[in-house]
């Protein structure tokens, strides 16, 4: 087995190489170039500026967008067509917009791409130059007046790069509600809620089971210790009664900038507060003014689309979300799409995004309607919501691979890794971990704030040889892969160490809310609150020669509500392995919700609780492990210690002497999960 550190040390190695210098005698060849230092007015067609500062290259991606657009107009677009762009800064003024009159062809695509051992950023903020003085102790104010009376909202802060938190109580983990008094409303324990000087700015961000709102306070009186908020018309209101009592905290509140790395804007008087890391002249300090970045825009109802582009190489920073004028009511289920993306592909076909940055962004980083297209090797992290999203409405997949998506969902705790919001798709090789809700995603359902439900799911949906880990990081109700849809394969992941945070587990695969037509084979998961869920009227399921580790409330979940049962759930050749005898081997909603056919497994909790303990629930009269056998489940099936080479240290693979390979179980081969075999050169 690999260590996390181990995978972590070799992407650092890719990025080293990827960005070493190139030397002077290799200068690449490109058809045009852009560069910090250059000029708009100038060809574009040198690297570098001449000696006399006559012409080299453009100063913007616009001007090179637009140099490309005039050779497809005057039909000269004949060959390839690069697009370098030198290292350093390009603060955008507005979103980088492509259309299709700026598409490539099949043999001449088009590449904006950075200039070899350089990374150009894509910025969509401005840098903070208003001079700080002391405020109170360790804090700094300055004033900006373009920032008075709301005029320059801001919502996020990056200092040298790294995102700066809103200031917010408690500092870590939540306050609990005391008692819901009504949709909107509830009683705080004593101290949580004060009337500060900026109540109508406070944001408190209520968690729900699986998704959360970010209100606003209307109201709030400390003598019977009652806040009440606007009405945002959240799904899940406050006293919803499908979830624990609801966890929040409080953001966007000046009494709770108290530590080193947090910041407050006063609205009205234009007033910016933080608590520096270092030394403030020293520092690079960037707020957001875009939300949006680059935007492909097609029109895929008349057949127009944006083609045949590829951006690689480049870093994308620095945008800002927004908070309706009511607060966030919630998505109204999964995923927190919140529009719009910082990259967004609409109406794109054969399009890729390849080998860059994207962080700090407000919302998604990556959005991508159409087919065919490929985003492949990126990193992204200190996302507002989530990683990729995808949608395809045509035979051809979009491809999500070799992506290293983390640490995102730090506004909208609901999104996810990769969210599979309608179509099929590729989504493989991917490193995905740090997450506070699920880590690969797709649904059918349609909500409020999603209207779009997946409807193509003819083209089927391929999810494998991701590596998947630390989910359920704030939410619960979630999985490392969580699905509720149609015609999809799973299999070669590993996923681990999926922990709810309440009420609702987390699973290592979740097969929700009708899920037909899939196929779990050869996935390799531990540590988890329970292993698997097959939850709401799936039908079709085959789960096969997968490795089930340490469900810590119960191992393999078969549910369902009262009026509804599964139909051809098929669980073969699968190890399930668990040392918590107080955790069921099979929990199941009544005979309604059994499987079709359970066996040829390898069971095993150590100390004989299965064959001496009640293992069973959730069947009536049916709660031991010979009940079970007796209803001719797992007939062939042996309860045996399975041998795995070293468990404590993560390595789950068999030794030749296993029990499992009479029974026809074939080993599982992680070393090409995820970032650890590298990306292969035709990718």
């Amino acid at each position: 087995m690999f260590s996390k550190s181990l995978c972590i040390m070799s992407v650092l190695s890719l990025i080293m190489t990827a960005q070493a210098k190139a030397r002077p005698s290799e200068q690449p060849q490109a058809t045009f170039y852009v560069a910090t230092d250059g000029q708009d007015n100038w060809s574009g067609t040198l690297c570098a500026p001449n000696k006399q500062k006559t012409d080299g290259p453009f100063a913007t991606i616009e001007k090179a967008r637009d140099a490309v657009h005039r050779l497809r107009a005057k039909k000269q677009l004949t060959k390839p067509v690069t697009v370098l762009i030198r290292g350093g800064t390009y603060f955008l003024g507005e979103t980088l917009t492509f259309t299709p009159e700026d598409s490539g062809t099949e043999n001449c695509p088009i590449t904006y791409a950075a200039y070899p051992g350089e990374r150009p950023i894509l910025n969509g903020g401005k840098t903070i130059t208003a001079p700080w003085k002391t405020y109170k102790g360790e804090i700094m104010v300055c004033s900006i007046k373009s920032a008075e009376n709301g005029k320059w909202n801001f919502k996020q802060l990056s200092v040298d790069g790294k995102r700066q938190r809103r200031a917010r109580i408690p500092n870590t983990g939540y306050y609990k509600i005391e008692k819901p008094t009504g949709k909107c409303a509830f009683q705080y324990e004593k101290g949580d809620f004060k009337n500060w000087r900026n109540l109508n700015d406070v944001e408190a961000v209520i968690l729900h089971s699986w998704n959360e709102s970010r209100l606003l306070v209307s109201e709030l009186d400390e003598d019977s210790r009652i806040v009440r908020f606007v009405d945002a018309k959240a799904r899940h209101p406050i006293n919803w009664s499908g979830a624990t009592i609801n966890r929040y905290y409080i953001e966007n509140v000046l009494e709770g900038l108290d530590q080193p790395g947090e910041w407050y804007l006063d609205t009205d008087a234009g007033k910016l507060y933080y608590w520096p890391t270092k030394q403030l002249q020293n520092a690079k300090i960037i707020a957001p003014v875009l939300h949006q970045l680059v935007r492909l825009q097609g029109n895929p109802k008349e057949d127009k689309y944006v083609q045949h582009i590829e951006f690689r190489g480049l870093a994308f920073s620095d945008t800002d979300w927004i908070l309706p004028e009511k607060g966030y009511p919630d998505c109204g289920d999964v995923g927190d799409i919140v529009e719009p993306s910082a990259i967004t592909l609409q109406g794109a076909r054969y399009c890729t995004l390849r080998d860059s940055l994207i962080k700090n962004v407000g919302t998604y980083a990556i959005e991508v309607n159409g087919y065919g297209n490929r985003i492949i090797g990126n990193e992204i992290y200190d996302a507002g919501s989530g990683g990729v999203i995808s949608r395809s409405f045509h035979d051809e997949r979009n491809v999500i691979s070799y992506n290293h998506i983390h640490h995102c969902g730090v506004v909208y705790h609901s999104a996810v890794g990769v969210n599979i919001d309608d179509g099929g798709g590729l989504v493989a090789h991917n490193l995905i971990h740090d997450m506070p809700q699920s880590g690969v995603y797709t649904r059918h359902w349609r909500t409020k704030n999603q209207p779009l439900g997946r409807r193509n799911q003819e083209q089927g949906l391929i999810i494998e040889y991701n590596e998947i880990y630390d989910m359920s990081q704030v939410l619960d109700d979630s999985g490392g892969v969580f699905v509720r849809d149609s015609d999809i394969v799973i299999r070669n992941n590993l996923i681990h160490d999926v922990y709810s945070q309440g009420r609702c587990p987390g699973w290592g695969i979740y097969l929700g809310c009708e899920t037909r037509n899939t196929k779990v084979v050869n996935n390799l998961i531990y540590r988890t609150t329970e292993s698997v869920h097959v939850w709401y009227k799936d039908r079709n399921i085959t789960l096969e020669n997968n490795i089930f580790v340490e469900g810590k409330r119960g191992q393999i979940n078969y549910q369902n509500p009262r009026n509804l049962s599964h139909e051809n759930i098929v669980f073969l050749r699968n190890i399930v392995y668990y040392t918590e005898p107080v955790a069921p081997l099979f929990r199941i909603s009544g005979a309604r919700s059994a499987p079709t056919e359970s066996d040829y497994n390898v069971l095993f909790c150590p100390g004989g609780c299965i064959t001496r303990d009640a293992v069973i629930q959730g069947m009536p009269d049916v709660d031991t492990w010979e009940k079970w056998q007796k209803l001719h489940y797992d007939t062939h099936s042996v309860v045996a210690e399975p041998l795995f080479v070293d468990a404590a240290n993560d390595d789950y693979s068999l030794k030749p002497d296993s029990p499992a390979f009479k029974l026809g179980f074939k080993p599982i081969d992680i070393s090409q999960v995820g970032l650890r075999a590298g990306r292969p050169e035709h990718d």
